[in-house]
Order: C-alpha cells, then structure tokens, then sequence
C-alpha cells in the first residue's frame, strides 16, 4: 500500500528530463509534460531555451524556484533543479502549483491585513483630526458670540428699566425671549463639545426639587399654550424636597426634552412626570419621563435620532438635543429610554441616581438671611473696568453707573492695569482675561504677588469668553476671587460686585 501511495504522489508530483548538453531529450518520464525522444527540450517551453547558456562549462548543479510552466491544461508553478553529469543534463521538476498558491492566498490575505490596518489608521487619524477641528471650531466660534450676546443681554436689562410704551415693551419681551434662545443654544453647542472632549463634570449641590418642577411649570404651560397644545405636570408628594445633584445639568436634560416634545407635537398634549422608584438612607432613584401625542419616531431612526444633528423631517432647531441628553446622562450613570410608535407618539425616559439631605438645609430664619443680604452702600466704591471690546464697554459702564454705587475708571489695554492701581486706589477690578498685551490671568497674578497689602488684597472679578471648568479653575488659581462667563446678566454681575465688597 506504501509502495502504491509513493509512486502515485511521485507520478503527481515528479517529472525527471535527461538531455545531452545540446538540450536535446536523451529520456523521460511523462508525468507532467510529453516529451518525445530526440525533441528539443525548449520546444517543451521556452523557459529551457537558456539552459546551456545557463549551466556554462563550469556549473554542475543550480536551482529555479517559482517558475510559471504551462500546456495545454493547466498552468503548473514548479520548482527545476539542473545537474550536469557525465555529459548530460538531468532536470528535475516539482510540481508545486498547490503550494504556491496557498502561500500566494496567505501572503495576499497578510497584504490585504496590513493594508486593512494601514486604513483603519488612517481612517481614526482622520475622525480624531475632524473631531479636533470641531472642537476647536465649537469653542472659538462660542467665544466670538459671546460678546456681542453679553451686549444684548446687557442691553436689554437696560432697556427693560426705562420708560417704554406697550409697543415697545412688547418688541423688547420678543428680543429677550429671542436673546434666552441663543444663549440656550450657544450652551448645547458648547456643552456638546465638552462632552466629546471628557471635558464636562458634574457640579453636584443642594437644590429645592418643588422650586424645580414649579419652574418647568410655569415655563412649559406658557410655550405649550402658545402652540395650541397641552402641557401638564406630575411630581410625587414622596420625593424628599431637597435634592443633591447637578440642578444645572438636570434642567439642561428635561428642558431639551420638553423642547424636543413641542417641536414634534402639532397638536394634543405633553406630560412631564417624576416618580419615585428607590428610597433608602439618603440616596433616591427618580424616573423623569416625557410623553407626547406627537408625529414619533420610525423604527429605523431610534438609534440615530440620538445622534448630533439629527433631525426628524424639515423641522426648526439644530438637533442637538438628544444628543446631549444622551451624553449628559452618560455623565450621571444613566441612559435615555425610547418608546415610540410612527404617527401616534414618543415616550422618552431616564432613571437616576441622586441623594437628599437628612436635615434640612434651609435652617436660616428669615431676619438673618435678610441680615446677610443686605448689601452695606454707605459710600461710592472705586471700580476699574479692565476691557478692550467697546460694546461690553458700554453695556457694562451702563449697567455700573445705573447701579449708582460706583466711580468708575476705564482702561482697555492690560499693560496700564498696574500704572492705575499704583497711582489710585480702587476698591474693585472687574477685568476681562483676553487683553490686549497681557492677559487678565496674568495680570492677577501679577496684583496677587504685589509687595503692598492695600494693592495684592483688592478684590478681582474676572470675565471672559471661555466657560470650560479647567479654564475658570485656573484663572482663580491666578488670583481672580470669581470669574464670570459671557453671557451674564447684571444682576450676576452686581450680585458678584457686592458680595466682595462687604
């Protein structure tokens, strides 16, 4: 059976050719080729024409690998090995067609591996360059709109102040409500990019729940009216009235998703509720939850419908919402939940995590609360204003001098800050960080490291147009006692003003 087995790999495998030194066949076995007697080995295939050359008086012996040899049939990738012996040549040849070609799918298969890696780096090089310049986009253009938007609400506050007929009261109610919208959206857009840098943190504090619902009340029963629809809302008499978690980043979540509701509901109602799921110790889970009777969402898009800019048909807005829903939730552990059915309605939920107070925080009576609030104005205080930007120039000294409390020096170059506080006293800086020569942060430190008391204590508000928390940390690790981001309003500002003035 061995014997059967070897000859038949030999006579599949095998072909050996005699030749005298002129190429000529002396003898053959008929394996893989025909070869007659007498035949001239190159009319077999050309590949044997150079063989004499090849060989020379002085080789005995040389090997061919991977050579492409074809008849009639088939094309075979052989193996030739030549010796030359007592004048003649005997030429070896492997048939090793099926080896080469499983080495050829292999290294191919690596190849096409390699290049497939080679892609895929370049294709993440690519998204993480894209993703940069988002970033970066999002973050200067937020900084360039945000000193004309302080103007506005700056201006407006003043506006709103002085004597105006119904016609003008009503055009001013419109800009304002205008005004809350692109501030609003300015900070989805700003908090998106946060997000997908790892940029955005929690700020978790002590918030009344009711003053909360309350709030969404009286703001979503206003603009659902306005639409023709019906807005109603559901808390349970169960939730501890004071809840600890991020109030800012809670709001942002329901705010969008209420938004989202009125955008896509042309008629019918809207419900916002909260339950209680979880109580135990001073931890509690609450589900908030959004249900409308509006358009809903197709099967296919529940997946997409959470992503940056996406949007359901031709509609207002620039579908950021759930996106950033999504992302904030992430921030908080949680997840949003979609139940939807095409032309009948959305239901959008989420369940988190939040703790509440033992006591409660709201301990101060009423006289000593007022007692701390009361802002001293027994005399007219020194401020130097600090900016270059002429419109925040004007609604600030605005907004400064209708406060009636201050004398005010303007300086728009940060090189003559410290010539002004040497030569004056001043009772306040309000100084915006990007200045013109060197920076507000700069300068604070600069104050900070002062030698005389009178000058390194005076009490700093920094304002600017940067609102990641990274950035503000490190403007008051400069010096600045409390950094304001554009927009604010001057009630902010005031509030700021005096609570360092006391």
């Amino acid at each position: 059976m061995l014997k059967e087995f070897r000859e038949y790999y030999k006579n599949n495998k095998f072909q050996f050719i005699l030749t005298d030194l002129e190429g000529s066949v002396i003898d053959s076995d008929q394996n893989l080729f025909r070869t007659e007697k007498g035949t001239a080995l190159g009319e077999i295939h050309p590949f044997f024409f150079s063989i004499s050359d090849i060989m020379g008086p002085n080789r005995e012996k040389t090997v061919f690998h991977c050579v492409q040899l074809g008849n009639s049939t088939e094309e075979l990738t052989v193996d030739i090995e030549i010796i030359k012996q007592n004048g003649q040549f005997l030429i070896a040849i492997e048939n090793l067609t099926e080896h080469y070609i499983s080495y050829q799918s292999i290294a191919q298969a690596r190849n096409e591996s390699i290049i497939d890696s080679e892609l895929i780096l370049l294709k993440n090089h690519d998204l993480e360059e894209r993703e940069r310049f988002k970033n970066e986009f999002i973050q200067n253009f937020s900084h360039e709109l945000r000193n004309p938007l302080t103007n506005i609400i700056a201006l407006t506050n003043i506006l709103q102040r002085s004597q105006l007929d119904e016609e003008q009261s009503n055009i001013l109610t419109v800009l304002k409500d205008s005004t809350s919208n692109l501030k609003l959206m300015l900070e989805d857009i700003l908090s998106l990019a946060m997000i997908s840098k790892g940029k955005l943190a929690l700020n978790p504090t002590v918030f009344n729940f009711k003053q909360l619902i309350e709030f969404l009340k009286l703001t979503y029963n206003t603009r659902a009216k306005e639409r023709g629809l019906i807005f109603t809302i559901t808390a349970d008499e169960s939730i501890p009235e004071y809840i600890e978690g991020d109030r800012l980043r809670l709001l942002q979540i329901l705010t969008n998703l209420c938004d989202n509701a009125i955008k896509y509901t042309p008629n019918g109602k809207i419900i916002l509720y909260a339950i209680q799921n979880q109580r135990r110790a001073n931890k509690v889970n609450l589900r908030f939850g959004v249900k409308d009777t509006g358009i809903g969402i197709p099967e296919e898009k529940l997946e997409t419908v959470l992503e940056s800019f996406e949007q359901l048909g031709n509609t207002e807005g620039v579908g950021l919402g759930l996106s950033i829903v999504k992302g904030l939730l992430s921030l908080m552990d949680s997840r949003i939940q979609i139940e939807s059915t095409s032309g009948k309605g959305s239901h959008f939920f989420f369940d988190v995590n939040l703790q509440f107070p033992l006591h409660d925080p709201n301990n101060e009576t009423p006289d000593k609360k007022s007692k701390n609030e009361v802002v001293q104005k027994q005399k007219k205080y020194r401020v130097l204003l600090v900016e270059d930007n002429e419109g925040v120039q004007t609604s600030l000294l605005k907004t400064l001098i209708d406060a009636g409390d201050f004398f005010i020096d303007l300086v728009s170059d940060g090189a003559l800050v410290m010539q002004e506080i040497v030569n004056k006293s001043y009772d306040i800086i309000l100084m915006d960080v990007n200045l013109p020569n060197i920076t507000g942060d700069q300068l604070a430190k600069v104050i900070r490291g002062f030698p005389f008391k009178n000058i390194k204590s005076i009490p700093i508000i920094g304002i600017t147009a940067n609102s990641y928390k990274a950035q503000i940390k490190a403007y008051k690790k400069a010096g600045m006692n409390v950094v304001l981001s554009k927009p604010f309003d001057d009630k902010e500002l005031l509030s700021n003003i005096y609570k360092l003035l006391k």
